[in-house]
């Protein structure tokens, strides 16, 4: 697994929307964030494009992603949102340079299917708030990990114990992101096997059955089976629909891992929520889960 650099202040990091455009001016007070941080900010042509629900045409989005994955000065890429669209170009890009000059790429939600293609690839990656929620109430905490994260290279986070975790302790690299995009790589180049690795998973939006479809999906696959821990993120606004399944997300997941072993943390704070933690992607990171706290930490 190649490791990016640690950022520094002058380093240059590029701005670009390979899925859904901003639907406000929020972003800009994440570009100061950047800025502030010492960073020069670049932007991709077409950062704010917008054709239908998505930022700019397919060939827009990608040619702006491509040319700042080939560009040896550009040291992190920083999609502005989520949304949708990233996996729709992802067969058409050219990493070649990419691996000769890795860099950091952040984000979560319809990112994870880019993420989790550079994971197959054997680069790291950090899955994290991107410049159009950076400054939501509620997420200094989270910003801050990201900072360290990308400029020391450290994770450390603690949360007080949620009362249906599983205890364990291990030690292995971390993989996953949204669960949907998740389930929708299955039997693609992206997928990135979670076996004897912690898998995260966050979710948002999702009928509670559909987060039941979805795990099944996993666990039929046989991604449940053999992990080294299991990291639940935040699942808002996941509620019963009109079909009913009559269980919890805690609930549907110790269903569907019965019979593992591995620890499993429920309510951490990453996904969907402000509190969105910065989290290392493929690279080593020690995962406890005892009676009083969870800890996740790492160096890079």
């Amino acid at each position: 697994m190649q490791i990016p650099a640690r950022l520094k202040k002058g380093d240059r990091v590029a701005i670009v929307s390979p899925a859904s455009p901003p639907s406000s001016d929020q972003w800009k007070k994440g570009i100061e964030v950047l800025e502030s941080w010492g960073l020069e900010v670049v932007f991709a042509e077409n950062f704010l494009a917008k054709h239908f629900g998505l930022a700019g045409t397919d060939e827009q989005r990608r040619s702006d992603f491509q040319r700042m994955l080939d560009d040896e000065s550009i040291k992190a890429i920083f999609p502005l949102r989520g949304g949708y669209g990233s996996s729709r170009f992802l067969d058409t890009l050219d990493f070649s340079r990419f691996n000769k000059h890795p860099k950091w790429i952040v984000g979560f939600s319809d990112i994870t299917a880019i993420l989790c293609h550079v994971d197959q690839i054997q680069i790291a990656s950090i899955h994290g708030p991107m410049p159009n929620n950076f400054c939501q109430k509620g997420g200094d905490e989270a910003l801050k990990s990201l900072q360290m994260l990308l400029f020391n290279g450290e994770t450390e986070i603690q949360i007080p114990s949620h009362p249906l975790n599983r205890s364990g302790e291990t030690e292995s690299t971390l993989v996953g992101g949204n669960l949907s995009l998740l389930a929708h790589l299955i039997g693609s180049a992206s997928f990135p096997n979670p076996t004897g690795k912690i898998l995260f998973i966050e979710e948002v939006g999702e009928r509670l059955y559909h987060v039941d479809r979805m795990l099944v999906q996993l666990k039929r696959a046989g991604y449940l089976s053999n992990l080294s821990g299991l990291i639940i993120g935040g699942f808002t606004d996941c509620d019963e629909a009109k079909l009913e399944i009559g269980k919890t997300v805690e609930e549907l997941v110790l269903e569907h891992c019965a019979g593992t072993t591995y620890p499993i943390a429920f309510d951490f704070p990453a996904g969907h929520i402000p509190n969105n933690f910065a989290l290392p992607f493929g690279t080593k990171i020690r995962f406890l889960v005892n009676n009083e706290n969870v800890q996740l930490t790492g160096q890079i």
